[in-house]
């Protein structure tokens, strides 16, 4: 602990162990029948003992099984809690005199978790089911619905089904029935559940209780020797700035485990790692923290395993801005190690603090928490929109909490900062983060199982970050965000000026291709990283952008320079960020639905329409020295006439036909540029089929930018070639679209400005 100075501190609070989960009033121990309310306050209240059997309090396990002969006859109806992990119940072969022998082995292992009180319950029940041979496994989760307590440790706990992964077959059904109730004694002693629906046969397993925690995990923490002490415990009032219903107590890291639901535990190894390892400069990179882990962590293994590293160093490459990582990201199994880092910003104090000793730990305890977190996988409070790991898994979609009393969240990004965040902080994590962590299917959630979409560095934020100024805008520009199979998804980006002042922009910010990021998640797979096949360097053109006025940009979304990101039916997530210099922005997370084919002509194509020249013929619009492409995107006009994927194929097919198309030939022996001749009529009646016979079809499929800037291409070929009254057809049918489709004001006065000239 760092000793404060007398003449400038306030004296400290007495320390306070932490209190025992019965007294905790965020703790239900045991819960009451619909009609006794009223007959426990009869009976003396509602103490943690039951009325009638003295000395025996409501323990957090299960009462023990007491022979007591007066308590069947008992009137009330208290339960006690039956939060916790079952399994299901090997069973003895049976002879003429009662079991014999060994338990049978079970070719099918469940495992149920109940999570109905005890500390923040969720009000679900979750069950996990793996069969050996063949092998196969299978994950649902139930919300409940119904909770009863029918007499003295006779619990019935109804729940409806709501998410399923895996092999449906291994637990049919639709809803659940977990019951809990007493032998001859005082304590629960059978438990079972049911499963049974409309059309499927009602199954009963036999359980027994394994523990209160939903599962266990242990921690290890290491120090760097020139690191300050590791701070793995906080007195929650030794700050003034708290909950007025925060209970005065000392946390730790296995406190605030065990209230998520873990059996928390620490390591009884514990090393000193000796400086030489961070490298001649004295900081820490993350392949030298994932060196020593692997050579100081006493459990280290490439397998998962319910086990994390805490390492407390002094500083990280990145210098003082970085305040703590969750590093591992190296090797197959990740999400294993997380280190805190003394020598940062964390230990900088908000000015005119009165006791800067006790922020400084409450800081690093949150730190070290926070960055725990995400070795169980959980993302930022304002990034949970994108918080799945890596794998094929479709998890709850989530929302993001930029204001979340949360360890995810960061306490200077809520309104009023630091002081608004730890005034009514509780030390949890939210509901949201916690049916993550106990319920979802457990790989996603071990260390060292499902990878993770980013390293959750924890920075400190510059003056400027999350200023304000911009918001960024992911969308369709269509009415839905459905999709055909093969159609390749158009995006646009909007950057809105939110300052309330003109600010000075370049207008290529969002389609040049070197300022953007996307990322792509199927909710079966994993998040990908899309880049840009097109990076455009140029003047920088700032454009004077008043407040409320945007600025946009048009990708193609479905392929990247690694290949197709979007290739098959199903739910994907994209969000986008946008670098600009001195802030980095993110949008909002744009959820699209590729739907399964419906014609037999689209499955036959797909495999060569999904390739990596296809996709640049699409981004480029034609690329005639790819002949196998353009050959299949022929094809897809021939064979799949009116569908979303023909419009993009016969728009591609027929770009290069409008303008003299330079090719760089080989002839005699040295490379000479060629130009093709164009075909203006052939391509126009193409792209007039294309974009004109169904202009609302077209402009979603394409979406806004692409297509008016098509539409003007067009024109301007038909033009150049002659066809004025053709062009002007042309700019007509766009500027009718446009209209329709409440285009910007100024867009359209520059189309018709273009019309008049033609």
């Amino acid at each position: 602990m760092i000793m404060a100075k007398k003449n400038n501190t306030p004296e400290m609070p007495a320390t306070t162990p932490v209190m025992p989960d019965e007294q905790h009033p965020d703790y239900q121990a045991y819960t009451y029948g619909d009609d006794d309310a009223e007959a426990a306050a009869q009976a003396g209240g509602a103490g943690p003992g039951i009325p009638g059997v003295p000395q025996i309090p409501i323990p957090m396990e299960p009462f023990p099984d007491l022979p007591f002969p007066n308590l069947p006859n008992l009137p009330l109806k208290i339960c006690s809690a039956v939060s916790g992990r079952y399994k299901l119940r090997n069973v003895l072969p049976t002879g003429p005199n009662g079991p014999i022998g060994v338990p049978i082995f079970n070719l099918t292992s469940i495992t149920v978790r109940v999570d109905v009180d005890r500390f923040y319950p969720q009000k679900r029940i979750s069950v996990q089911v793996s069969r050996v041979l063949p092998r196969s496994t299978a994950h649902i989760i139930a919300d409940v619905t119904s909770d009863k307590c029918t007499g003295l440790n006779r619990r019935r706990i109804e729940a409806v089904i709501s998410y399923r992964e895996g092999n449906n077959a291994l637990i049919p059904g639709e809803r659940l029935l977990f019951e809990a109730s007493r032998g001859l004694g005082a304590g629960y002693s059978n438990y079972k559940l049911t499963v049974f629906g409309s059309a499927t046969p009602t199954k009963t397993y036999v359980l027994d209780f394994v523990s209160q925690y939903f599962d266990d995990v242990e921690f290890e923490v290491d120090k760097v020797a020139n690191a300050d002490d590791p701070t793995t415990e906080y007195q929650t009032h030794s700050h003034p700035n708290h909950p007025a219903s925060l209970p005065n107590e000392t946390i730790s890291f296995e406190t605030v485990y065990k209230r998520a639901g873990f059996n928390a535990t620490m390591s009884p190894n514990r090393s000193e790692i000796p400086i030489s390892g961070a490298g001649a400069n004295g900081t820490w990179s993350d392949s030298e923290m994932h060196n020593a882990m692997v050579t100081y962590w006493s459990r280290f293994s490439n397998l998962p395993q319910w086990a994390l590293w805490v390492l407390f160093a002094r500083q990280h490459d990145e210098g003082y801005s970085l305040g703590g990582i969750m590093f591992d990201d190296i090797g197959p199994n990740h999400r294993q190690g997380t280190s805190i880092f003394t020598e940062s910003f964390i230990k900088d104090v908000t000015p005119g603090d009165t006791n800067p000793d006790a922020w400084r730990k409450r800081m690093v305890f949150w730190t070290a928490v926070h960055e725990m977190g995400h070795a169980f996988n959980l993302a930022h409070s304002w990034q949970k929109a994108m918080s799945t790991p890596d794998g094929g898994h479709p998890w709850l979609p989530l929302v993001n909490q930029p204001e979340a009393r949360s360890f995810m969240n960061y306490p200077f990004f809520v309104s009023g900062k630091e002081r608004a965040f730890f005034s009514n902080f509780e030390f949890r994590f939210t509901n949201e983060e916690l049916l993550f962590m106990r319920h979802a299917p457990r790989r996603f959630v071990q260390m060292g199982n499902e990878n993770w979409f980013s390293n959750h560095g924890f920075e400190e934020p510059r003056q400027d970050m999350f200023s304000g100024r911009f918001k960024l805008e992911v969308r369709p520009n269509r009415e839905n965000n459905t999709y055909s199979f093969l159609e390749p998804v158009s995006i646009e980006l909007k950057l809105t000026n939110t300052s309330g002042l003109p600010l000075a922009l370049d207008e290529h910010l969002l389609q040049d291709g070197g300022h953007i990021i996307l990322f792509v998640q199927k909710d079966s797979g994993t998040v990908k990283k899309w880049q840009p096949m097109i990076v455009r360097c140029h003047d920088e053109h700032k454009k004077m952008l008043a407040d409320g006025e945007s600025i946009y940009g048009t990708h193609i979304v479905s392929a990247s320079t690694s290949g197709w990101l979007i290739d098959e039916p199903g739910f994907y997530n994209i969000q986008a960020g946008v670098d600009m210099v001195d802030e980095v922005l993110l949008s909002n997370v744009l959820r699209v639905f590729v739907a399964p084919s419906t014609n037999p002509e689209e499955n036959k194509l797909a495999p060569d329409y999904f390739t990596e020249d296809v996709s640049r013929a699409l981004v480029f619009d034609g690329a005639p020295a790819l002949y196998k492409a353009m050959d299949t995107l022929q094809e897809v006009t021939e064979r799949l006439p009116g569908t979303a994927a023909s419009l993009h194929a016969t728009k591609a097919v027929a770009a290069p036909l409008l303008k003299p198309y330079k090719k760089l030939e080989q002839k005699d022996g040295s490379l000479v540029v060629e130009a093709s001749k164009p075909d203006i009529d052939k391509a126009a009646q193409l792209q007039t089929a294309a974009l004109m016979s169904s202009p609302d079809k077209a402009a979603d499929t394409f979406g806004h930018i692409d297509y008016f800037k098509s539409m003007e291409k067009l024109a301007d070929a038909l033009n150049d070639s002659g066809q004025k009254a053709e062009a002007k057809k042309v700019m007509s049918s766009s500027i009718a679209t446009m209209k329709s489709r409440d285009v910007l004001s100024e867009v359209i006065q520059q189309a018709e400005n273009k019309a008049k000239a033609l």
